[in-house]
C-alpha cells in the first residue's frame, strides 16, 4: 500500500505544518527557504500554486499505485513539509493521474502543463557509466518515448528536451550504482529527472553532479 512509506512522525509533522500554515493565511504567504523547485506530481501548476493550495492531506501519496509520491520531510525548508514530491525509487510515472483525481483542493489539476510533462531527464556526466567508459545503454533501451534518449557516436546518452516527459523510468533503471565504485563526490545515478521550472531543466547537455545539484536546487540523488 502506497501510504506505508509515511511514518507516524512524518504524518504528525505534516499535520502540524498544515495547521500553522493555515493559521498564517496559507502557504502562499511563504517563499520556500532556498528558492528550491522540487519535482512535483503531474498536475502541479507551479511551486507557488502548490504551496498555496496543498493542505498536506496525503491523499495523493496514498493514491499513487507505484509509491512515487512521497511527502516532503520536515527540513529547514519548512513551508514544503508534507507537500508531495516524486521519488523514482519504486517505479516510474505512467501518468495514471490518480494523484490528481483525489486532490481535494486544486493543488493538482488536469489542466496544468505538468499533467503530461513532469520534467526533463538530465545526464550526469561524472556518474554515467557510458559517458567515460561506454558500454551501458540501459536508459536509451528502456525509455518509453521514442527518440527522447539517443546515443551519440561514442555511445553516450543524450536527452531530447522536447520529447522527454520526465516519467523517470531512466532514473529508475540506471545501473550506475552497481557498475561504478562508490564516490561521495558524485551522484549515485547517471541520470535524474529535474523539474521543468528548475535551472537544471534549461541547462544544455549533460551536467556534472555539482552542476545538477546546484541547478536543480536540491541534492536529488542523495535524499
Amino acid at each position: 500500500m502506497s501510504g506505508e512509506g509515511i511514518t507516524r512522525r512524518q504524518f504528525c509533522a505534516a499535520g502540524g505544518t498544515a495547521a500553522v500554515l493555515v493559521g498564517l493565511a496559507g502557504a502562499g504567504a511563504f517563499q520556500n527557504a532556498q528558492g528550491t523547485v522540487y519535482l512535483r506530481p503531474p498536475g502541479a501548476v507551479s511551486e507557488t500554486h502548490l504551496l498555496a493550495h496543498c493542505d498536506r492531506c496525503q491523499r495523493c501519496v496514498q493514491a499513487c499505485p507505484y509509491d512515487l509520491v512521497q511527502p516532503r520531510p520536515l527540513t529547514v525548508d519548512f513551508p514544503t513539509t508534507g507537500t508531495p514530491e516524486l521519488l523514482f525509487k519504486n517505479g516510474y510515472c505512467d501518468f495514471c493521474m490518480k494523484c490528481v483525481e483525489v486532490c481535494p483542493t486544486g493543488a493538482l489539476s488536469f489542466e496544468a502543463p505538468t499533467a503530461d510533462n513532469i520534467g526533463v531527464a538530465k545526464v550526469i556526466s561524472d556518474s554515467c557509466v557510458a559517458w567515460d567508459w561506454g558500454g551501458c545503454t540501459v536508459c536509451a533501451d528502456e525509455c518509453p518515448v521514442e527518440g527522447a534518449i539517443t546515443l551519440d557516436e561514442r555511445g553516450r546518452p543524450h536527452v531530447s528536451e522536447d520529447l522527454c516527459d520526465g516519467c523517470g523510468l531512466c532514473e529508475l533503471v540506471c545501473p550506475a550504482p552497481s557498475l561504478r565504485a562508490y564516490d561521495p563526490a558524485t551522484l549515485p545515478k547517471g541520470i535524474y529527472v529535474a523539474s521543468r521550472a528548475s535551472e537544471a531543466a534549461v541547462a544544455s547537455g549533460a551536467l556534472t553532479s555539482a552542476q545538477f545539484e546546484s541547478a536543480a536546487g536540491k541534492e536529488a540523488g542523495r535524499e
